[in-house]
């Protein structure tokens, strides 16, 4: 699928509407995106508003909802949403907001060169002072610049003082300003000061008022204004002054403020630079781009949403000055917009969302035709319009002898002419000519009168074939009614009335000489007109409004409720008239019930179904994916899904199909937008209507007539064609402003209408009778007339066939073709579906989503535009994956979320992919090697921030570090499990990357090639002798011997990302602007697979043969404790962190670090345990930041419990079988001993010698050094730590302590007890008989019972380790549960216990 936008702009249209923002991106689909959107949130603010309208009408208060905040053009909502300012009052120094968030993110302080409003919040450059331009929003920085003019010395207000009148003792300014700073204060002063030292006081003289900067004066000198309140349509001065001498009318080429006082040059306008005080000439000005002719809020509308009677945009400009539009004559026009039935005016039923067909209905009289002053209208591309321009008719109704419009004009002018057998006056009409000249005017004009009409009279019969009649213009032959005259009527001929007009006749047409008979299908009545045919037996209409579908009965008009517990919207519906049962799809998948509501299920669950279609015929339903650009078909009964059309399809629409026929129909809404037609097995494809269709989004087809008809939301017209896309009508009516879904029975087209919000029909070849049958709260979307002849009984070619999996029908029924699931092919025969003999296939990993495509797929085609024949798996929760890996058996997929910074697990499912938590999560550091051995299902990694390979263990409790200081920055990883090796990258230094292989432990490491410079993907052949991988920075795929011999490569297209070997076949993929795959088979030319628009991060190739077999891990974790580590002819036994190897085998906790703290995995010291996984590294390996996260909990929950490395387990495990323990070979020199790197204990360690600072409790604790044991170990030194308790339960089974004896942790068994693990109770000696016998007894049953469980273990884990179960993806288990972890006492069922279980 493209990354276009799922929803067009008037998707984004109706989403705006609702008072809940809403984001909907289904793929491709405008229509039925608005409708899921507007369904879930527009339907609850309708009846919002319906509520609130009605308690205000009966005079209670409305519910406490405080509707969105919504300020006026000039305003600026304060962040609580509680009320409006001025947008002058932002960052003016005062708080107006109550939450003061207008004076927030204000500048302070001003830089060098700069000016500082008055206000304090703002800083402009000081060339801007001035300028008569004001830019502070006080205009401070216009103030005080006054030019003087000659003669003018001083500015005081309006007035301008000469230099006379300056420092002359008498105040000319109202403020005093023109006798200030005169140099005669101190006199004054001294004044002053004597009068007010013996006690008088002042005279009561009022000083000049003197405004702060950025106010203004009023004229009466008695208060200061803000300048920004002058003009702006409100006195504040009490005099007024501030409101005088303002602008009240702009001239031609000016704007207005929205305050109405000041004017400004349109060029001003969106300059952004703000001229008006209340910034109104820099709203609304966002640049209009393509498409694009109407901006509000975010929302950017086509042109053909403006004025269209609907409203999207929330304030309702887009429907606002549109008076040119208005609504047909039978319909009201609310005062939204909307057009409704005029019958519902004032019928106290609310029709229109706003109510206002409700509203002042105690003067309201109905207007009929010309008693009402009309509107002109705007008529469509397919309309006609009235010479009252007040009605619009389609065109197919422009002179066919009736009068649509209300003026009769549609009739007028009209080149019209009798038949044959009738007279035409001079004035039009037609006449029969027995009433020519009888003395009596018929014709309008009398031209049937006078004339010859007297004069000539027919005497002679014989001379004409049928009839003689006297006329005006003299006697004239005429021909009866179904002939036409030759010769002057002197022969008449057959008139073929079924050929010349075969609308004559509904069904079928029979002509006879002089006649003709018209006869209708089995199941249908003749009418009593002879013409018309009427279906016996009942009619229903199913639809679906919303998340209800209704089935309404179309004689009595009665609503059935079918289902109404649905909470999502169904989108489209069909049905099984042999099943008696329905099927409609929602945004969760394809569900059913049956009419007698008591059967109900989910047919599919999981996919994407946008339109779907039954084939009552072969007994299937199809299905589009329009996120996967397919069309996909399932057995009624339930089967495997097969994909019938896959290739060059862009944004599905609409489905449909003729299943007598064997056709499948189609619609497409991408770059061309096109109808299509194929067989129903995607055979024989071809384009069926192209030129006619803008935006066509249902499709019914016509059986009767084979007539295919579509609606087309953009034309807002219904369009229909022939079964081979010829005779294309348009019918484009003022009824169908928003046609959505149709379906088409008899005579009738059935529609639904989004705008309307209705359901109609009309007669489906004129467009007339047009009647609404359902008027309903909530938006219809799908509906399908329910009729037994709508399904006849036809022969089902597939009943003779024994396809395997699914059987589909061939076009003209021809028979019947199989198909197969994706990952399987048919034989030779063509029936059965098996396994191909190439199983390879790729998983390709996008950001957010992994696609599945077979290798065996590019067999179909090569050099694609497009992906081949492919499954898409959206895996949720994803931000931003970068690396996977499979498990085929376990359907477990393991993918490296960069943006998360964790490695999450996945099960992969017939349906896409379920969450199953996170193996674990990393601080701040990146895996750059990511690779699952899939027998113990440990996960090898590295990162850009630890040295060394790391593995974690199937439950991610258990992780250790090998090769530490060895290997840097591993770009890539390879396992080869049977085998026991892996290969691996190594960054020695600087610009040199080596390629290594060893054994998984990390022994026997050999360098492979040395003159790597950023290799990635690393795969090892299946013969394991020859290592391959691709260099990104040198553009190469290459290839050596493990011996480091035999050098190859393919020099391949700039922008290479990844690669992968499948099955001796080199695929890699390219970016560079569109991301192209290639492959090679001989692995030296290089072939185009395929080329598509989305990203893809990473390849990889998964084969059952690949994954089978076993290694000395495979039975019982190889009888380790916790990691189990293959190679060639054995294994090793490793401890994670916190723990010591015991006995090759086994883990004791580790006793060395003092008590409270854990040792980092790589052993150099050791961390307070509170101080694990707490979001800030403190082990230098930054071991204690890997952190392990409970699979009970989401990922994105913040709640989400974080455990430490030991303490507990987690999602998945090895498989495990618990059989005898399988150690090396006996001929193996391999060390299985190999442990942590711990300096070898020497004393016992004691509170009195650990390395650890007395500290408060308020201080982070320190890390330390593991401490060395004390001397005189051999006597046996308890073990003290905060783990000893668990080291007593898990070496001693809870029957004693540990203890440190010789440098190794051993068991101190408690009284009664003995053995190496306190495994042997001591009790006292029994005399009697009769124990003896009952202990002996027990003992024997004991034994017997544990002899036949290890001997059934054994055989079921040498029937698993003789060869597992190849399975295909599709096979995915139904159980959602994670595979036990090897040690665990829940993986001891097997596989047949597992299938059981699910």
């Amino acid at each position: 699928m493209s990354a276009r936008s799922c929803a067009s702009p008037r998707d984004r249209a109706l989403i705006k509407r609702v008072r809940v923002g809403c984001v909907c991106w289904f793929a491709a689909m405008r229509s039925v995106c608005a409708a899921l959107c507007a369904v879930l949130l527009l339907h609850d603010d309708e009846s919002e508003a319906e509520e609130v309208e009605e308690v205000h009408a009966v005079g209670t208060d409305p519910p406490a909802v405080r509707p969105p905040l919504r300020c006026l053009l000039g305003s600026w909502a304060c962040r609580d949403g509680t009320e409006c300012i001025q947008y002058t009052h932002i960052c003016d120094g005062e708080e107006d907001c109550r939450d003061g968030s207008d004076e927030l993110e204000c500048a302070e302080e001003c830089e060098a060169g700069q000016f500082q409003c008055a206000h304090g919040k703002m800083c402009i450059e000081q060339s801007q002072v001035c300028d008569d331009v004001a830019q502070c929003q006080d205009r401070s920085d216009e103030l005080d610049c006054f030019k003087p003019a000659e003669g003018c010395g001083h500015r005081c207000g309006k007035l301008c003082l000469s230099e006379v009148l300056i420092c002359d003792g008498r105040v000319d300014c109202e403020d005093g300003s023109d006798e200030a700073d005169c140099g005669d204060e101190s006199v004054e002063a001294e004044e002053v000061e004597e009068v007010h030292a013996v006690g008088t006081d002042p005279p009561a003289v009022r000083p000049p008022l003197r405004c702060l900067l950025g106010s203004w004066a009023c004229r009466d000198g008695t208060e200061c204004i803000h300048y920004t309140h002058i003009c702006d349509g409100e006195e504040d001065c009490r005099d007024g002054s501030d409101e005088l001498e303002c602008a009240e009318e702009c001239e031609a080429g000016q704007f207005q403020c929205a305050h109405g006082k000041m004017c400004i040059e349109q060029s001003q306008v969106c300059d952004d630079v703000a001229q008006c005080q209340d910034r109104s000439d820099e709203m609304g000005c966002l640049k209009l781009g393509e498409d694009c002719e109407h901006q509000c809020g975010k929302l950017c509308l086509p042109g053909f949403f403006i004025c269209d009677g609907y409203l999207d945009c929330e304030d309702g400009s887009d429907e606002a000055n549109c008076g040119g539009r208005t609504c047909g004559n039978t319909e009201f026009q609310c005062a939204s917009g909307q057009c409704v039935p005029i019958s519902g005016r004032c019928d106290g039923i609310p029709d229109c969302r706003d109510h206002s067909d409700e509203r002042n209905c105690s003067d309201w009289t109905e207007c009929h035709e010309a008693s009402c002053a009309e509107s002109p209208v705007q008529c469509g591309q397919f309309q006609w319009p009235c010479a009252s321009k007040t009605q619009c008719v389609p065109q197919s109704w422009r002179c066919d002898g009736t009068k649509d419009c209300a003026d009769g004009s549609d009739e007028a002018a009209c080149d019209s002419s009798c038949p044959p057998h009738q007279f035409q006056c001079r004035s039009s009409e037609c006449l029969d000519p027995s009433v020519l000249c009888n003395g009596e005017t018929d014709c309008m004009d009398g031209s049937d009168e006078g004339g010859a009409c007297s004069t000539d009279a027919c005497t002679d019969q014989s001379q004409c074939a049928h009839d003689c009649y006297s006329t005006p213009t003299g006697t004239s032959c005429w021909c009866r009614v179904g002939y036409r005259p030759v010769g002057g009527a002197v022969e008449c001929v057959d008139v073929d009335e079924c050929v010349e007009t075969p609308a004559v006749c509904a069904h079928s047409c029979i002509n006879s000489v002089g006649s003709f008979q018209c006869s209708c299908n089995h199941g249908y009545l003749l009418e009593p007109d002879g013409h018309t045919c009427t279906a016996t037996g009942e009619s229903y209409l199913l639809a679906s409004v919303e998340s209800e579908l209704l089935l309404l009965d179309l004689q009595t008009s009665t609503v059935d409720v079918l289902l109404s517990s649905e909470t999502l919207p169904a989108l489209s519906l069909d049905y099984d008239m042999q099943k008696r049962s329905v099927y409609w799809a929602d945004v969760e998948g394809v569900k059913w019930i049956t009419l007698d509501k008591k059967g109900r299920g989910t047919l599919l669950k999981g996919v994407r179904a946008g339109s779907v279609a039954v084939d009552w015929v072969g007994r299937s339903l199809y299905w589009m994916d329009r996120v996967d650009g397919q069309i996909n078909a399932v057995g009624l009964e339930g089967s495997e899904p097969v994909v019938i059309m896959y290739k060059d399809v862009e944004e599905l629409q609409a489905l449909a199909l003729l299943p007598q026929k064997g056709l499948m129909f189609w619609s497409e809404t991408g770059d061309e937008a096109q109808i299509g037609r194929a067989g129903m097995d995607g055979s024989d494809r071809q384009v069926l209507v192209q030129d006619s269709v803008r935006w066509p989004v249902g499709l019914a087809v016509d059986s009767l007539k084979e007539r295919l008809y579509w609606t087309d939301e953009q034309l807002r017209c219904i369009g229909s064609a022939t079964l081979d896309g010829d005779d294309v009508k348009l019918l484009q009516m003022m009824e169908t402003p928003s046609p959505f879904s149709l379906s088409v029975f008899g005579d009738m087209v059935y529609w639904s209408d989004i705008h309307k919000g209705t359901i109609q029909r009309a007669h489906k070849v004129t467009g007339k009778q047009p009647q609404v049958l359902l008027n309903r709260p909530g938006l219809p979307l799908g509906l399908k007339v329910f009729h037994p002849l709508l399904q006849p009984s036809v022969a089902n070619p597939c009943e003779s066939m024994n396809c395997s999996h699914l059987c589909v029908l061939a076009p003209g029924l021809e028979g019947g073709v199989c198909k197969c699931p994706s990952e399987l092919v048919l034989d030779e025969g063509g029936l059965v579906c098996h396994e191909p003999k190439d199983r390879t296939f790729l998983l390709l990993l996008s950001p957010t989503a992994v696609t599945q495509v077979t290798l065996q797929s590019r067999d179909a085609g090569v050099g694609l535009q497009d992906w081949p024949e492919h499954r898409r798996i959206d895996l949720p929760g994803v931000q931003e994956l970068k690396k996977l890996d499979l498990v085929i058996q376990d359907k477990a997929l393991y993918v490296w979320d960069a943006g998360r910074t964790s490695v999450g697990l996945f099960r992969v499912k017939d349906s896409g992919a379920s969450q199953r938590g996170t193996l674990f999560s990393l601080l701040n550091n990146m895996l750059t090697a990511m690779a699952v051995d899939w027998v113990t299902l440990n996960l090898y990694w590295s990162s850009s921030s630890q040295s060394g390979l790391w593995v974690t263990s199937a439950k991610g409790t258990e992780t250790t570090l090998i090769l530490q200081d060895e290997v840097r920055n591993a770009s890539s990883i390879t396992l080869q499990p049977v085998a026991g090796r892996m290969c691996f990258t190594n960054r020695v230094q600087l610009g040199r990357v080596q390629l290594e292989c060893s054994y998984m432990d990390g022994q026997k490491r050999n360098v492979v090639w040395v003159d790597a410079v950023q290799p990635v993907s690393l795969s090892l052949s299946n013969e394991e002798n020859r290592l391959y991988w691709a260099d990104t920075s040198l553009g190469v795929v290459a290839s050596v011997g493990v011996d480091g011999t035999a050098y190859k490569e393919i020099r391949t297209e700039e922008g290479l990302v990844t690669f992968t070997l499948a099955n001796k076949v080199l695929v890699w993929i390219t970016r560079r602007g569109s991301t192209k795959c290639w492959f090679s088979n001989d692995q030296q030319g290089a072939m185009l697979w395929f080329e598509v628009k989305a990203e893809i991060v990473d390849v990889k190739a998964f084969s059952k043969p690949s994954q089978t077999g076993s290694n000395s891990c495979s039975i019982s974790n190889g009888g380790c404790a916790q990691l189990c580590l293959p190679h060639p002819g054995g294994r090793t036994c490793l401890c994670g962190s916190a723990f010591l190897s015991i006995n090759e085998m086994g883990c004791a906790p580790d006793p060395r670090c003092p008590s409270g703290t854990q040792p980092c995995v790589s052993g150099e010291e050791c961390v307070p345990q509170e101080r694990f996984c707490d979001g800030r590294p403190d082990c230098a390996d930054r071991s204690d930041e890997i952190c392990v996260q409970d699979e009970a909990k989401r990922i994105d929950d913040p709640k989400t419990n974080r455990f430490r490395p030991g303490s507990g387990s987690l999602p998945a495990g090895p498989r495990s079988f618990n059989t005898t323990v399988l150690v090396k070979n006996p001929g193996s020199d391999v060390d299985l001993s190999h442990g942590p790197k711990f300096p070898p204990p020497a004393t016992p360690r004691s509170r009195d010698n650990v390395l650890v600072k007395s500290q408060d409790s308020k201080t982070r604790p320190a890390s330390v050094r593991p401490s060395p044991t004390a001397k005189g170990s051999g006597s046996g030194v308890k073990v003290d730590s905060v783990d000893a308790a668990a080291c007593g339960v898990r070496l001693c089974n809870g029957k004693g302590e540990c203890v440190l004896q010789d440098g190794a942790t051993v068991c101190q068994c408690m009284a009664g007890y003995s053995g190496p693990h306190c495994e042997e109770p001591l009790g006292s000696v029994v005399q009697e008989p009769v124990v003896y016998a009952a202990g002996g007894l027990c003992v024997a049953v004991i034994v017997l019972g544990v002899t036949v469980g290890i001997m059934q273990k054994r055989k079921a884990a040498n029937q698993r380790q003789a060869g597992a179960r190849e399975t295909r993806m599709q096979d995915l288990e139904k159980s959602e549960s994670v595979p036990a972890p090897p040690n665990s006492k829940e993986s001891e069922q097997t596989e047949d216990g597992a299938s059981a279980a699910d």
